[in-house]
């Protein structure tokens, strides 16, 4: 190819290059309007309606999820929270350039909260706050939003403030104030001011109590707030060298946990108390002081093996032990021969047991239907010479009710309907401290006549 030709080839590339570019410029008669930026639209919706479309970002997402039948996974959740808060972000800003009400104020606030932003979050709140808009559920949800923010910026004397402002209006969400006790304590032992975390451990465990009388929570629920209270209390105490008053604090505790009842929360309580003090023994050196009678939750069952459905109510002048068991269990076959001789040695003075158990759905390794597992259960009863009621129950209710965490597990109940002892295991001093508190029981009061124990309408089997 000459010199020239090269020449010529490129100056007619370069022309129609130009005027390509040109028309591409110049629209055509026949081509569409460009459509308008809708990016660079202000939005200048409502600061509610704003906060309404993040606060509920997630679910939404979710449900669109399970309309589209698109799996879950940990990836997506976090792919989906993510894009809130970059929503959050955007419309927080929107906001942020406005002109705003005191009221609004309060939403400009939450969408800071949810950006992770949260100086302007506290900014915001304490603006919302101060101003006479500031009331009812909205308000409560600030001063919760400032505690947590406040004491992350060791401004706790404010946090202190808005939790006492909180306590004294309504509605109160339990949980929530629970929450804020406690970024408080933690931020006063942080601060290592111990006498103001002893403080705000026991306005936890006030708050706890409050939702120990609450019957709509998780009894799991329940326990870990009583116990995450108390364990910071021993903690404060421990901090200010009164070791005395943090295992007192513990011991009634456990306490509580007998009275409720609550194995777990009992559990709890008996670990922590080794923290304390490793020396104590607390099958032999506690023998709690009665409590007043609770009202016990009475036990649920579907099926009844050699016993009449009965409540604990009626069971009101005798000795009762609940054992809760499982047929698969080994441990708790080992209990069996204390379990009978118990029976043998106390049946005639009023002592009655209840196993307690479920249906499972299997038996040796085959699953079953509960017909099946329920003639298990009367064919097992028989070959093991079990000679006290069971209960069956086709659900955990049982074991939510009373804490059990574990099994065999065990309650003793004296004849005024109160929880004396929360057996759990088989070692040899567990049983050798039920066996205790069972002849201590019977030692503190005479056993009822016969005359007594027919007018409760108790049938208690002899075999």
């Amino acid at each position: 190819m000459s010199f020239i030709y090269q020449k010529l080839l490129l100056v007619m590339t370069v022309v129609l290059v130009t005027i390509g570019s040109a028309l591409a410029q110049t629209p055509s008669k026949a081509e569409a309007p460009p459509k308008p930026d809708v990016a660079a639209t202000p939005d200048t919706r409502a600061a509610k309606v704003l906060f309404d479309e993040v606060n509920t970002y997630v679910d939404k997402k979710f449900a669109e999820f399970n309309k589209q039948k698109v799996s879950y996974s940990p990836k997506l959740e976090a792919q989906v929270k993510q894009e809130k808060r970059e929503l959050a972000t955007k419309y927080a800003a929107n906001l942020q350039a406005r002109s705003l009400s005191d009221e609004d104020s309060y939403y400009l606030g939450m969408l800071n909260h949810f950006a992770g932003d949260g100086d302007s979050a506290l900014a915001a709140m304490r603006r919302y706050l101060a101003a006479e808009v500031a009331g009812g559920e909205n308000a409560q949800i600030a001063r919760a939003v400032l505690v947590l923010y406040a004491t992350r910026k060791n401004l706790t004397p404010e946090a202190e403030r808005a939790v006492e402002a909180f306590a004294k209006n309504e509605p109160k969400n339990l949980i929530e104030w629970f929450g804020m006790e406690t970024l408080i304590t933690e931020a006063w032992r942080a601060s290592k001011d111990f006498e103001r975390m002893l403080r705000h451990a026991q306005e936890m465990q006030k708050v706890a109590m409050l939702v120990a009388a609450d019957k709509k929570f998780d009894s799991f629920k329940r326990d870990d707030l009583l116990f995450k209270s108390v364990s910071l209390i021993a903690d404060a105490f421990t901090q200010l060298n009164k070791k005395d008053a943090a295992i007192a604090a513990v011991a009634d505790l456990r306490k509580l946990a007998i009275s409720i009842p609550s194995g777990n929360l009992l559990r709890y309580a008996n670990i922590r108390l080794v923290g304390l003090d490793r020396t104590i023994d607390h099958r032999s050196v506690f023998d709690e002081v009665p409590l007043k009678p609770a009202d016990l939750p009475d036990i649920v069952a579907t099926q009844w093996i050699d016993q009449a459905p009965v409540k604990l109510s009626a069971l009101r002048g005798q000795v009762v032990l609940l054992d809760f068991w499982a047929h698969w269990c080994g441990p708790c076959r080992y209990t069996f021969p204390k379990l009978q001789r118990w029976h043998e040695d106390y049946k005639d003075k009023g002592l009655v047991i209840l196993g307690i158990t479920n249906y499972f759905g299997h038996v040796e390794g085959r699953k079953v239907t509960p017909a099946e597992e329920l003639a298990y259960l009367r064919t097992f009863k028989k070959t093991n010479r079990l000679p006290y009621g069971f209960a069956v129950a086709d659900s955990g209710i049982n074991d939510m009710n009373y804490g059990v965490f574990t099994i065999p597990m065990s309650f003793l109940i004296d004849r005024e309907g109160r929880v004396r002892y929360i057996s759990t295991g088989v070692s040899e001093p567990e049983l050798a401290a039920l066996d205790k508190r069972i002849r201590k029981l019977f030692e503190e009061s005479p056993a009822p006549t016969a005359a007594t124990i027919d007018s409760q309408g108790v049938k208690n089997n002899q075999h």
